[in-house]
């Protein structure tokens, strides 16, 4: 049997993987990095021909997930994920609305750059607080 490449079947590429990896960011800002890549790239999908504009609204984002056949039997995995792509969608329109694009118009690009500012940001912060210091943003990380 011939053996697949890890990403055939979804919706990020062999090179939008390696883009993540070579982000160097700390394992747990690389997995939300390519959580919000793979939402990016299937609210491009479900869109597709727009390039621009609004991601899917949650009527389109359950037609496509009912359409998918390794979710046909898998009704409670449908809703969990609808409900992931409805935060990442939250996510992504706040930043496309910071860079003042649409939703749709945003790449791995915008993302990578958002993910190493913010984990910049947060390790920064870290180092002008010790961890045994009481400051509220140091309690409310912990939360």
């Amino acid at each position: 049997m011939a053996e697949r490449p890890p990403f055939a079947d979804g919706p990020l590429s062999q090179v939008d993987a390696e883009q993540i990896e070579a982000t160097l960011l700390p394992n747990l800002d690389r997995h939300h990095l390519r959580l919000l890549a793979h939402c990016l790239r299937s609210f491009q999908v479900i869109a597709n021909p727009r390039r621009s504009g609004p991601l899917p609204d949650r009527g389109s984002l359950e037609q496509w997930l009912l359409e998918q056949p390794q979710l046909v039997d898998e009704p409670q995995f449908r809703d969990l994920l609808l409900h992931q792509f409805l935060a990442a969608a939250e996510q992504l329109e706040n930043l496309a609305k910071q860079r003042n694009l649409s939703p749709l118009e945003l790449n791995l690009g915008a993302l990578i750059e958002a993910s190493t500012t913010a984990s910049k940001a947060r390790i920064e912060g870290q180092q002008n607080h010790p961890s045994d210091c009481d400051h509220p943003i140091q309690e409310s990380s912990l939360s």
